[in-house]
């Protein structure tokens, strides 16, 4: 062993145990069988629930240089914008993580403290979850659920109407140039091998946006209790995810980029790169004209309205800017392009 090696001592020379510790220590938990301890959870089947499951990948989604207490944030928050998009008030997750063996142990426990106050702050718990030693990249993946109100059907991407609003609740385009940002911090090739400190703080709002993003959990099962027709998350940003809602509830959806909420924060980025930016996890909802100004005094902004296609059975999304019709937007990011 080198004397690096010895100041900072990896996850390789942990057991399993200890590596499990690290997180259930730092997270809200409950006893078993609702939480970790035995080899399943007990799940309550008596309430509607909503689950979904998400991944954050070395590589793909992060560096290394990604400060392990926002790294912990960040897979927990992207998974409850999932479920707070359905409607649902979040409750519980479990954690599986695939670790590389230079993980260093300082990093993990980092990241399971990120990974703890943000459940803490959120109001769930951890039920359980897996470990593994994985000769690859770091990953990690969060399966989380979450109820919903008595007697309520969730918010879907299908049941907007033509003549619907579409309003958006949460910052546009923020994350996008946090990640212009970042991407341009550690831009060198040794940079990105090295593991970030373990105390690393993030001041800059932009970067915050990315590395550690704040869905508004608030809004979903708001928007459904208010009467929305259909939502869904922000989590690809507008030219992702406009299609998908426009296309599940059979609408085109006319887009005016002059209306995006105001920001500060981001200078003179245009509004197409701003729709063109991923990782908003805001929600966009489709909302009768009746209840607009009830969703505008709550922080929602009008961005366009849901008109009836102009041939059956076709659906799409119309972007304008200053009165006239765009290309369409193309989205930055894609996993599989």
């Amino acid at each position: 062993m080198s004397p690096s090696d010895a100041a900072h001592p990896t996850v390789a020379g942990l057991s399993e145990e200890a590596i499990i510790a690290a997180v259930t220590t730092r997270c809200p938990t409950r006893p078993s069988p609702y939480g970790p301890g035995d080899d399943a959870a007990l799940l309550d089947a008596g309430e509607r629930r909503v689950l979904t499951t998400d991944a954050l990948v070395e590589g793909t989604h992060f560096l290394r240089p990604h400060p392990p207490r926002a790294l912990g944030h960040k897979a927990l928050a992207v998974n409850l914008s999932d479920v707070a998009a359905m409607g649902a008030t979040a409750e519980a997750f479990t954690l599986t993580a695939a670790l590389p063996p230079d993980l260093p142990i300082a990093t993990w426990h980092a990241l399971a403290e990120g990974l703890g106050a943000y459940a803490a702050q959120a109001g769930v718990y951890l039920a359980g979850g897996d470990t593994v030693r994985a000769d690859g990249p770091l990953m990690l993946s969060v399966t989380a659920w979450g109820r919903l109100p008595a007697g309520a059907d969730p918010l879907r991407r299908q049941g907007g109407e033509p003549g619907d609003l579409l309003m958006v609740a949460g910052a546009i385009g923020r994350a996008g140039l946090g990640l212009e940002r970042w991407l341009a911090l550690t831009d060198e090739a040794a940079t990105r091998r090295r593991w970030a400190p373990p105390d690393r703080s993030i001041t800059d709002p932009l970067l915050a946006a990315h590395l550690a993003p704040e869905p508004p959990l608030w809004a979903g099962p708001w928007a459904l209790a208010h009467g929305a027709h259909a939502g869904m998350d922000l989590s690809d940003g507008l030219a992702t995810d406009l299609p998908r809602l426009a296309a599940a509830s059979g609408v085109t959806l006319a887009v005016d980029l002059d209306h995006l909420p105001p920001d500060a924060l981001l200078g003179d980025l245009d509004p197409p790169s701003r729709a063109a930016h991923g990782e908003d996890y805001g929600l966009v909802a489709l909302v009768p004209p009746a209840a607009r100004d009830a969703f505008a005094a709550r922080g929602f902004v009008a961005i366009g309205r849901a008109q009836q296609s102009a041939e059956p059975g076709r659906s799409g999304v119309l972007w304008r800017l200053g009165g006239r019709e765009l290309s369409p937007v193309v989205p930055r990011f894609s996993h599989f392009a």
